[in-house]
């Protein structure tokens, strides 16, 4: 026993997940996998066992009876499976534990791959025959009235299995398997979804697409730069400006009091969370979960609840009129200033548990002994704060201001829903230009995409610089 123990405890991580994956192979022959629809209602929940212990079904309907028989489909398929799950898991057990020779492991690798691709392939199978087009004939059913689908166990076990087969590629190539190949589906993720894009948005910013091809083209900033003066309020102040300057400052206007309120609001809220979890001796705050839970309900729902609350018919109105305060209704969502103020609201609603989570995670970290040693050393509460704490809690400070203002900076849904589309943001700008007809304006809404991403990322910096010297500085009583 102690020799197996040992054995185990040097297994390499792939032949460990290659036996994983086997014995949830055997495992799921007696697990349900399929559920049985007959004239749109579930009617028996199926495994691979079942399909043989139980394997007839009579349905009665309203003017037929649908009579279904596994016995033979479900006696081939069950031998079958438990077959190659029962060799599968023998031979991954066997040559990982019981043998020293390096080309006798990569042989019994190569061989589990294969099971488990025939594993897999039985698998599917079975899902996709166990409703045949001769049932649907006899019973005069069709597809759509009488069918199975996988459970979500059923799915599960596909996974498995493809990971299983791709462990035991490794071990068949004669590779280590190590933790951090696990990283290489994210590398992936930010190929695919992120620099890909950004090299498209890129490669459109200066080029046209024409009946011969892509031609270089700088339309797209001649539009975006085309001296094209609006007049436009800010802060009551009236002023002309081009167009796409004054949708600038105004989306930069929105992100700014956006950071701004979040970090007002979340500063002493993560302070207040992080020192009753400290003082409570806790890892976690349950009241931190309050205001983690809004941003699980969908943001239009939000945006449109607050709309109803400041309408013209909505709560705040009609509490107002209650208690006699005014005698007919505010137009908030009317009035320039106020429709104004209430938008940065919203946002900073919507935007507060994203600078909330990083300045907790931070303070709560933070060593209560730091302050009574600053305390001891003649700092009295604010100095301490001020030159301790605070200084420590910069990089939960700048981590919430660049989760709350790269978003809110591009965020259009919020103005859009509260102000009925009357100011115009970056965000509604680009959606309207890429979904424009004319190749002009899609150029330009690349363009005007480039270049945010340009002061997006000389903010990253900017910020990133700022962190480097909030780590290093170090703190000064």
């Amino acid at each position: 026993m102690k020799s197996l123990k040992s054995r185990i405890s040097v297994m390499p991580v792939h032949a460990l997940v290659m036996c994983i994956a086997a014995i949830i192979s055997l495992v799921s022959i007696f697990l349900p996998m399929f559920d049985l629809f007959v004239q749109y209602k579930s009617r028996k929940v199926y495994s691979l066992f079942s399909l043989i212990l139980d394997p007839k079904l009579s349905v009665g309907l309203r003017d037929s009876v649908v009579n279904l028989d596994f016995r033979m489909f479900g006696a081939i398929i069950f031998t079958v499976t438990l077959i190659i799950s029962a060799a599968a898991l023998t031979l991954a057990l066997g040559f990982q534990l019981y043998s020293d020779n390096p080309r006798n492991k990569r042989f019994g690798c190569f061989t589990v791959m294969i099971l488990f691709i025939a594993r897999l392939i039985a698998h599917i199978y079975t899902a996709a025959n166990i409703v045949t087009s001769e049932m649907l004939t006899v019973n005069n059913m069709t597809s759509q009235r009488m069918y199975a689908v996988q459970l979500l166990s059923g799915n599960l076990l596909s996974v498995i299995l493809v990971i299983g087969i791709i462990a035991s590629l490794y071990g068949a190539l004669g590779l280590k398997m190590h933790m951090k190949l696990l990283s290489y589906p994210y590398i992936l993720w930010i190929v695919v979804f992120t620099i890909l894009p950004l090299i498209l948005i890129l490669f459109r910013a200066f080029f046209a697409k024409t009946a011969g091809g892509y031609t270089f083209t700088t339309d797209g900033f001649k539009t975006i730069f085309a001296d094209k003066p609006v007049t436009t309020t800010f802060y009551g102040v009236t002023l002309t400006l081009q167009e796409h300057f004054s949708v600038f400052i105004r989306s930069l206007d929105y992100a700014l009091w956006t950071t701004i309120g979040c970090l007002i609001i979340a500063y002493p809220l993560a302070y207040i969370l992080a020192e009753r979890t400290k003082r409570l001796h806790k890892t976690s705050s349950k009241l931190l979960l309050l205001f983690v839970l809004p941003t699980w309900m969908n943001t239009m729902l939000r945006t449109y609840a607050w709309r109803a609350f400041f309408s013209e018919t909505g709560v705040l109105n009609t509490i107002l009129q209650s208690w006699g305060a005014i005698d007919s209704p505010i137009l908030f969502l009317k009035d320039p200033v106020l429709s104004d103020i209430i938008t940065k609201l919203v946002m900073i609603n919507d935007f507060l548990p994203f600078m909330i989570l990083p300045v907790y995670s931070v303070l709560v970290k933070i060593d209560s002994s730091l302050r009574q040693a600053a305390e001891d050393l003649g700092a009295n509460k604010a100095q301490s704060f001020m030159r301790v704490i605070f200084p420590l809690s910069l990089p939960g400070v700048i981590s919430g201001i660049q989760m709350v203002f790269m978003p809110s900076m591009t965020f259009y849904m919020i103005p859009d829903i509260i102000l009925e589309g009357d100011k115009k943001t970056i965000g509604n700008t680009v959606q309207s230009f890429i979904l424009s007809e004319s190749t002009a304006l899609q150029q330009a809404g690349n363009v005007l995409s480039l270049l945010l991403l340009i002061f997006v990322l000389i903010t990253i910096g900017v910020l990133r610089n700022q962190d480097k010297e909030a780590g290093s500085g170090g703190m000064v009583i």
